[in-house]
C-alpha cells in the first residue's frame, strides 16, 4: 500500500511538475529584479508567447496520436509572408495590389490547412515516416518563403490585418499614470487553449487522440480510423502555425523570410514539458499551456537579468535536455507500474509472454 502510494505521488508530481516549475520560476526572477512583476513585462510576456503558443497547440495535437510536425515553423513563415506579400504596397516590399485584409487572413488559414493535408496524405496514405516528411517539408516551405520574398520585409500592413497580433483590447490605467494596454493576442492564446482543452478532453476527435497515440492496433480494433485522424490533427497543426503567423506578423506589422526560424525545438520542449508524452497517448492542454509559459517567465527573466544572449541560448538547451528526461522517466516509471499490475492479476502468463 505504500508503494502504491508513493508511486501515485510521484505521478502525480511528474505530471504537475511544470507548476512548480512555473512558480519557482516565477519567485527567483522576482527576487532577481523587480522589473519582472512590472505589469508592462507580464502583459508583453504573453503578446511575445503568443505565437508560440499556438503552435505548441498544434504540435500537441500530433504528439498526442504520436506523431511529429516539424514544418510548423516553416508553415508559420511562409503563410506570414504571402498574406505580407499581398497587402504591403510595392513602396513597402510587397506586390503591390494591396489585398484586403480578410483575404489575406483566409488565404493564410487555407495554405495552412492545405500544408497539413499535404503532410497527412504522405504520412497516412502513402506511409512515409513523419519525422523525415515534416524536416522535408520544413526545408521546402522555407526556400519557397526565401524565394517568394526574394529577401524583402513586407512591412506597414493594414491595421485590420494587424489587430489580432498588434493591438489591444482595451486599456488600464495604473497608478503610476500610465496607461497598459490588454494586448488581444493574449487572450486569444487563451481562447485557443480552452479550445483545445475543450475538444482533447471531451470530445471524441480528443479521445480518440489519445486512444492512437497509446495503442494504434487496438484503437483500429475499436473502429477508430487513424488515417483520417491523423489527417485531421496534420491539418489543425497547419491552421495554427497559420494563425501564428498572423499574430507574428501583427505584432512586428511586417513578415520577414526569417519568421518562425528555430521555433520548432522551442515548442517541442514547451509541449513535453508540460507533460505531452513525445510516445503518444498522454498530455493534456493544461499543462501544454504550462509548458509556454514557463519558456516565456525563463526567456524574459533571463533577458531582463542581462544574462548574455549566448548562455541564454544554453539554458534553452538544458531545459530541452531536461524535459526529454523528464518524459523518459515518465514512461519508464508507467512501464513498470504497468508490468507489476499485470504480474499481480496474472503472473504465470506474464512470466510465459517474457520468456
Amino acid at each position: 500500500m505504500n508503494k502504491n502510494r508513493a508511486g501515485n505521488f510521484f505521478l502525480l508530481l511528474v505530471d504537475n511538475l511544470i507548476w512548480v516549475l512555473v512558480v519557482a520560476a516565477l519567485i527567483i526572477f522576482s527576487l532577481i529584479s523587480d522589473r519582472f512583476f512590472a505589469p508592462f513585462n507580464l502583459v508583453n510576456l504573453f503578446s511575445r508567447m503568443a505565437a508560440i503558443g499556438l503552435l505548441v497547440v498544434g504540435q500537441a495535437f500530433c504528439m498526442i496520436t504520436g506523431n511529429f510536425d516539424l514544418s510548423s515553423e516553416s508553415t508559420m513563415g511562409l503563410t506570414a509572408m504571402v498574406a505580407g506579400l499581398m497587402m504591403a504596397t510595392a513602396e513597402n516590399g510587397g506586390w503591390g495590389f494591396q489585398a484586403n485584409p480578410l483575404l489575406g487572413i483566409v488565404t493564410m488559414v487555407a495554405l495552412g490547412a492545405l500544408i497539413g493535408v499535404f503532410n497527412g496524405v504522405l504520412i497516412t496514405r502513402f506511409k512515409m515516416n513523419n519525422l523525415i516528411v515534416t524536416i522535408a517539408m520544413m526545408m521546402i516551405l522555407r526556400g519557397v518563403t526565401y524565394g517568394l520574398s526574394q529577401g524583402s520585409s513586407p512591412s506597414f500592413l493594414p491595421a485590420a490585418f494587424d489587430w489580432l497580433g498588434g493591438s489591444s483590447l482595451f486599456k488600464v490605467h495604473l497608478s503610476t499614470g500610465k496607461n497598459l494596454a490588454i494586448p488581444v493576442s493574449g487572450f486569444f492564446l487563451i481562447l485557443a487553449f480552452a479550445v483545445a482543452f475543450i475538444i482533447t478532453r471531451y470530445r471524441r476527435f480528443g479521445r480518440n487522440m489519445y486512444a492512437i497515440g497509446s495503442n494504434r492496433t487496438a484503437a483500429e480494433a475499436a473502429g477508430i480510423d487513424p488515417a483520417k485522424l491523423i489527417l485531421g490533427v496534420y491539418i489543425v497543426s497547419g491552421i495554427c502555425a497559420a494563425l501564428a503567423g498572423l499574430l507574428d506578423a501583427g505584432r512586428m506589422d511586417s513578415a520577414t523570410p526569417r519568421t518562425g526560424i528555430g521555433l520548432i525545438f522551442v515548442v517541442q520542449a514547451a509541449a513535453v514539458i508540460g507533460g505531452v508524452s513525445l510516445f503518444g497517448g498522454r498530455g493534456n492542454m493544461i499543462g501544454a499551456f504550462g509548458g509556454v509559459l514557463l519558456w516565456g517567465i525563463l526567456d524574459s527573466g533571463l533577458n531582463i537579468a542581462k544574462v548574455s544572449p549566448f548562455w541564454i541560448e544554453v539554458g534553452r538547451g538544458l531545459l530541452l535536455l531536461f524535459a526529454m528526461l523528464l518524459d523518459a522517466l515518465r514512461v519508464r516509471y508507467m512501464t513498470r507500474v504497468a508490468i507489476r499490475k499485470a504480474l499481480s492479476e496474472n503472473p504465470i502468463g506474464l512470466q510465459d509472454q517474457l520468456v
